[in-house]
């Protein structure tokens, strides 16, 4: 039997931590323990992506705040590695944690320096969450304006239903107004 490098590794620490394959497979066992810390982790959800869409976002800007809140939580759990690995007095490992972890920081980095750079280049992601917070917003902000004025609430209506038929092809028209300011 040929061992990988996570098997030298153990049987070098003195570590007995090899499950015999019937247990591998077996969805009863360490898989299914796993599959419940994933769970756990992610507050009920299978995955980050079901997390993701439970949560209702969608989009690319979501999904790329979801991976670098990951990414940092990752970081958070090598530093905690890395300190524990110097209290034992592991100075060998305590290094290779310590640059594993500039490594995730430094992706983390190009991330947000690549997103930044494709707003720049191409402007505001129509789909993200932010758009539609900021939609929201002034939304709300019209209809508290139109109750301080008084106006009654089918007038508001009216105009609620009006804009709403307005803007269906929104976010075409709002690409097109990007569109022309870039290039005039």
């Amino acid at each position: 039997m040929v061992e990988d490098d996570f098997e030298i590794m153990d049987r070098d620490a003195g570590v007995s931590a090899v499950l015999e394959p019937e247990v591998r497979t077996k969805k009863s066992g360490i898989v299914a323990y796993r599959d419940s810390l994933i769970k756990d982790y992610h507050g009920g959800a299978q995955s980050l992506s079901e997390r993701l869409r439970a949560r209702g976002l969608e989009g690319s800007e979501a999904l790329l705040m979801m991976l670098l809140d990951e990414i940092v939580k990752e970081s958070d759990n090598l530093l905690g590695n890395h300190l524990v690995a110097s209290e034992n007095g592991e100075l060998r490992d305590a290094s290779v944690i310590s640059y594993k972890r500039t490594e995730v920081l430094e992706k983390a980095m190009k991330a947000v320096q690549s997103k930044q750079q494709f707003e720049r280049e191409n402007g505001v992601d129509l789909d993200s969450p932010s758009m539609m917070i900021v939609m929201r917003f002034f939304l709300a902000k019209t209809k508290r304006v139109f109750e301080q004025m008084g106006i009654p609430d089918e007038q508001s209506d009216l105009f609620f239903t009006q804009l709403g038929e307005s803007m269906e092809d929104w976010k075409k028209e709002l690409k097109e107004e990007f569109e022309s300011v870039k290039g005039g």
